[in-house]
């Protein structure tokens, strides 16, 4: 799919609920990232390992959703799969969320019963999505996975006959807030989130992309930097703490030239994002030029614009290596005093 006609663009809105605005946006971020026009099994498989680098095992849990969203078989997800997905993941369909769940756990018979066996399986991968390996040296692990798949069983009346129909398990998901929390695909435990409690928190997209141009100076180096990047965002309401971004969700070596990078975060709600503080703790070999950063608050589907245009460097410029960002306008460099 090389481009979007007009009439592919009205159908994926008819599907989706997504302005034709937002698939535009959405099929250019897509292509940018996925030249090829598809992501492989093997990338989607990558990009779960290093949004969760601390799980016990991811692998498991992504292949299964990989095998529901891959509506051709053809070991990649398409530019309209890939949408679908985003459609259901990011939506607020309690009802769609539980279809793509028991249709993923029911490894896609989609008009057949779940059988309690198949359900077993897909709670312990979502328990080794969310658990790390730490917790093995902290005994008593198996004894929590077994009363979590105990309560589950019960939940769906699992502990007295062998499988469950797509409505009952429907009706007794949306029926318990905390087994749909559980079974929902968006209820997976998140990386920022190790005690699972998200209550009171929205979900934030990070996105910062690092400049393609070399330092127009006698000493040419390039764009990216290894070192710690810290990130506040101030809201109408509140701040956020300080984040750490690590463990980019696009690339294993974040913040390299030319790459944009993704982050998610959990935080308390914020409101309207009225600025940002961003900022490295690198030495003067360890200089970065950030082109520009987009946060995404998806409880309320606003984007923010920061242009930041600028380098952060300690040893060039204005020396500054942390910077007071507002959106849409580029903070420019401050006047430096040679005397």
């Amino acid at each position: 799919m090389s481009s979007l006609t007009s009439k592919e663009i009205h159908q994926l809105s008819e599907e989706t609920g997504f302005s034709k605005l937002a698939i535009q946006d959405w099929y250019k971020r897509f292509i940018y990232d996925c030249p090829t026009g598809s992501i492989s099994k093997e990338r989607y498989l990558n990009l779960y390992r290093s949004f969760y680098p601390r799980a016990r095992n991811s692998d498991t849990y992504a292949q299964i959703f990989f095998t529901a969203f891959d509506e051709d078989r053809d070991q990649a997800l398409n530019f309209r799969e890939f949408l679908r997905v985003v459609a259901v993941t990011q939506g607020t369909d309690e009802k769609a969320k539980l279809e793509l769940a028991f249709k993923a756990y029911n490894r896609n018979q989609v008009e057949t019963n779940l059988p309690r066996k198949q359900l077993r399986t897909m709670i312990i991968a979502i328990l080794d999505l969310a658990e790390t390996s730490d917790e093995d040296e902290e005994g008593g692990y198996e004894e929590k996975r077994e009363k979590i798949i105990e309560w589950t069983m019960k939940c769906l009346g699992l502990d007295e006959k062998a499988d469950i129909s797509k409505r009952e398990f429907i009706r007794r998901c949306r029926d318990d807030v905390n087994l749909y929390e559980f079974l929902s695909f968006r209820s997976v435990p998140k990386p920022n989130c190790p005690d699972g409690d998200l209550k009171g928190k929205e979900k934030y997209k990070i996105s910062i992309t690092t400049g393609s141009e070399g330092k127009k100076l006698a000493r040419s180096k390039s764009s990216g930097t290894d070192a710690n990047v810290y990130l506040v965002l101030h809201g109408e309401t509140s701040s956020s703490e300080s984040i750490h971004l690590q463990h980019s969700q696009t690339y294993k070596d974040s913040f390299e030239h030319g790459h944009t990078d993704m982050f998610t975060q959990f935080l308390p709600a914020l409101g309207e994002i009225k600025g940002a503080t961003l900022w490295h703790t690198g030495d003067k070999n360890q200089g970065w030029y950030v082109d520009n950063m987009l946060i995404t608050n998806e409880a309320t589907n606003t984007t923010t614009y920061f242009p930041v245009q600028r380098w952060l460097d300690s040893d060039e410029y204005d020396k500054m290596t942390k910077v007071e960002l507002i959106p849409n306008q580029p903070p420019g460099y401050a006047e430096v005093n040679d005397n």
